[in-house]
């Protein structure tokens, strides 16, 4: 069993490109964005996962609105056995998990459903109910079993376990790979969440730098293309407009995926071609390109056109950390005007941090976390101030753990159970 960090390159290549990334979570550094998927300008796996009815912030048709709109077709009898097999999933280990969580009386029955579960953010109780449910699926039941599979898949990758979540998804890539008779019925049938799950798994089992991911946003752009031509030519306006949407947010994820490459003078000419995407959503990429390669001056330009007060009012901040002044006030301002905006709390004990107002700092993330959900750069960061100003920061570390177990669960923040190294631990 690999270990929760492993890199996954014991996991095997794909031949087919079917889709696109979740967010990954990692330990990120200071005033970082937190890990929360609710967070990202593309749709939540969480809500996905937890509510079908759930829109991302840009008001994206929810899932269930877009399968409503596309055209229903015939079922076809396709036998799912192959995904039915015990020995395709993992038993999750548990030795990675910061030990309060395992005894806290939050943890769930054993009979939980697996919504409520989602609902709570129970993400690996979640995988190994989705797998329960799916190997007791009926095989001729293409639909419930898919969508088991990406629950199981999506859930692996939040809780930082894409190792596993790669090869679990190997038996229905390289079906897919092989195309049989039946691939081209069983793609129709694929969720179109689960192919993007299956294109950032198939980035994670390469060692190409991505490229074979952006290949296969491509083809799933030239795809999207092609439905939405015929939508337009059928005359449906609600099967249109899903393939436009989905075109856009595939446009976004080709950006970023070029960013993680670090081909960032790409991506910025990539977002130039992005013509019937939002505006502001272009802008607010390009001036944090221009912050990453240093272009302070460039990055002012881009601010300088954002419409959106709350992300123009958070980079003016940055770039006043860019170029080396002090922030802590222009941090204040800003909580005073979002008091529970546990994201700025977090930034502005950052400042205080570098500004030598140690105490501060640990105290203002102290009281930010009694209040509000954790999320990884929160504890990363707080977990430092402990090692920074006590000879016990073991013991502050545990003592954080306890409290953070002892919260309801909530799906916001990445989810409710916690693992050690989120705590320095």
């Amino acid at each position: 069993m690999e270990s929760p960090r492993s890199p996954p390159g014991s996991v095997r290549r794909h031949g087919r490109n079917i889709s696109q990334p979740l967010v990954r979570r990692s330990t990120r550094g200071p005033l970082d964005a937190p890990d929360n998927p609710l967070d990202q300008p593309t749709a939540s796996p969480i809500a996905e996962l937890a509510s079908p009815t759930t829109s991302s912030e840009e008001d994206r048709p929810p899932a269930s609105t877009q399968a409503s709109a596309l055209s229903q077709k015939p079922k076809p009898n396709i036998d799912m056995r192959f995904l039915q097999d015990p020995a395709n999933y993992h038993s999750l280990p548990t030795e990675d998990i910061a030990p309060p969580f395992l005894s806290s009386d939050q943890q769930p029955p054993p009979d939980t459903p697996l919504a409520e579960l989602l609902n709570r953010g129970h993400f690996r109780r979640a995988a190994e109910t989705a797998v329960t449910d799916l190997l007791q699926c009926q095989s001729d039941d293409p639909e419930q079993i898919l969508q088991l599979l990406y629950t199981r898949l999506a859930c692996l990758v939040l809780i930082s376990r894409q190792d596993l979540a790669a090869q679990e998804a190997a038996p229905l890539t390289d079906m897919l790979a092989r195309s049989p008779p039946s691939a081209t019925d069983l793609v129709a049938l694929i969720p179109w969440e689960l192919r993007l799950v299956l294109v950032r798994l198939q980035s994670v089992a390469t060692t190409d730098g991505g490229r074979r991911g952006i290949m296969a946003l491509y083809a799933l752009a030239g795809e999207a293309r092609a439905r939405q031509r015929q939508a337009h030519a059928s005359g449906n306006k609600p099967e249109q407009d899903v393939w436009a949407e989905r075109l856009r947010d595939l446009g976004l994820r080709v950006a970023d995926a070029l960013v993680e490459m670090g081909e960032l003078e790409t991506a910025n000419r990539h977002l130039d071609g992005l013509s019937d995407v939002d505006a502001d959503q272009v802008v607010y990429r390009k001036a944090m390109l221009r912050l990453r390669v240093g272009d302070v001056a460039g990055a002012q330009g881009f601010v300088d056109k954002l419409d959106h007060d709350s992300r123009k009012a958070t980079l003016e901040v940055l770039l006043k950390i860019a170029d080396g002044k002090d922030a802590v006030a222009s941090w204040q301002s800003l909580l005073e005007e979002h008091p529970d905006d546990a994201l700025l709390a977090n930034n502005l004990a950052v400042s205080m941090l570098y500004a030598g107002r140690i105490t501060d700092a640990r105290d203002l993330l102290q009281s930010t976390l009694n209040r509000s959900a954790a999320f990884t750069s929160i504890l990363f960061n707080i977990s430092t101030i402990y090692e920074l100003c006590s000879e016990r920061a073991v013991d502050h570390k545990m003592e954080l753990t306890q409290t953070i177990a002892e919260k309801v669960p909530t799906a916001a923040s990445g989810g409710w159970e916690r693992a050690g190294f989120d705590f320095k631990l």
